[in-house]
């Protein structure tokens, strides 16, 4: 079991986390600005459907739902593969100072999730998420956490921009954000459904999860209703963790 919450949270925040504590005021900006085109762009006025093929998963958006289990509204996006599942998250604004300038941008807050492992499907509770994610560096890039600031120049990354190209022709402009001390890579656009292309390691591998494909229609649910609200508490550590 502790294996697959280990996969699960990888898979649940497939973006990968990367830290740019220390990055200088300019690339700071840039990134938030990115931040704010990618969160408008590829979640907030993405259309339902919209979906994205990441190595083995299929993430479909499915809108805004109502949860079975705590009745708030919130938006949907689909895992289908290996293991499978949803993540239930709703868009925030935070707020960031620098140099006496106040910024504001968006970002995401995952609020509950459902995953399905060995044909049962679990809930998981937002303290349960934080758990998972306890001791873990949220990415400045899409999720809600501490955004670091820049105080200085320790760990400075290299942005630019580069043609992908995938089926059917589709040609999408991507930023690439590389860390000047390991080189390793994130490669992102508002573009895609949920803004994440791919990440390179620091000896120049991709990631399994890697964009194969993606469109703005089409994608379905596989998971009724009726499933999640049998769903039942995730097992944690021997019991029943979150409400």
């Amino acid at each position: 079991m502790r294996k697959k919450l280990i996969f699960f949270s990888l898979f649940l925040f497939f973006i990968h986390s990367y830290i740019f504590s220390g990055n200088c005021l300019n690339d700071a900006k840039k990134l938030h600005d990115l931040q704010n085109e990618i969160i408008t762009k590829a979640f907030f006025n993405l259309p339902p459907g919209s979906w994205a093929q990441h190595g083995n998963i299929k993430a479909i958006y499915l809108g805004k739902m109502v949860s079975p289990k705590t009745g708030l509204k919130l938006r949907v996006i689909e895992f289908q593969g290996r293991p499978a599942g949803q993540l239930w998250f709703k868009l925030t604004k935070k707020k960031e100072s620098y140099n006496g300038q106040t910024y504001e941008f968006w970002t995401i807050a995952p609020m509950e999730a459902y995953l399905l492992l060995g044909g049962k499907l679990f809930y998981i509770s937002k303290p349960l998420i934080e758990l998972f994610m306890q001791g873990k560096s949220w990415s400045t890039i899409i999720f809600e956490g501490q955004i670091l600031t820049p105080p200085n120049c320790e760990n400075r990354v290299t942005i630019k921009e580069e043609t992908e190209i995938f089926p059917g022709g589709k040609k999408i402009k991507a930023t690439i954000i590389e860390s000047d001390k390991n080189h390793g890579k994130v490669y992102c656009s508002p573009d895609v459904p949920f803004g994440m292309i791919k990440s390179v390691d620091s000896h120049g591998k991709p990631d399994a999860m890697a964009l194969i494909d993606f469109g703005f229609s089409g994608g379905k649910s596989k998971i009724s209703t009726d499933k999640l609200k049998e769903s039942t508490l995730l097992p944690v550590f021997g019991g029943r963790f979150g409400k």
